[in-house]
């Protein structure tokens, strides 16, 4: 009659085992996120500030002053949109942990019945 026990005490610690493991990746993939959040944040802000006019500088600043603008302009839209790429993904991969985690818990759960009902 041990080994039964033993067996499903194995499988509930396992089980345990992966909700863990599901429930860190789920952790770091929230701070990846909030990562992402404040890097694109911190980007719109520079683009709307870069956007504004400096204030007493002439209307005519040069064409390469003007360049240089349009292409810092352009830069950062790149990087906005490359920041909200990863967005999207993170929070796809997010989505995907929760069901692993609701899968895991739910094999938790069994096996932790399994055990209650074997002692």
């Amino acid at each position: 009659m041990n080994a039964p026990r033993a067996c499903w005490t194995v499988l509930a610690q396992k089980a345990q085992d992966q909700v863990s493991l599901v429930q860190a990746e789920m952790a770091q993939g929230r701070a990846r996120l909030l990562s992402l959040q404040t890097s694109r944040e911190r980007l719109q802000k520079l683009y709307e500030d870069y956007q504004k006019p400096a204030v007493g500088s002439d209307a005519s600043g040069g064409m390469q002053e003007t360049m240089n603008q349009r292409q810092f302009s352009s830069q950062l839209l790149t990087l906005m949109e490359r920041v909200q790429q990863d967005l999207a993904q993170t929070e796809a991969a997010l989505t995907q942990c929760r069901v692993r985690l609701n899968e895991a818990e739910r094999e938790r759960l069994k096996m932790q019945s399994l055990v209650e009902k074997v002692t």
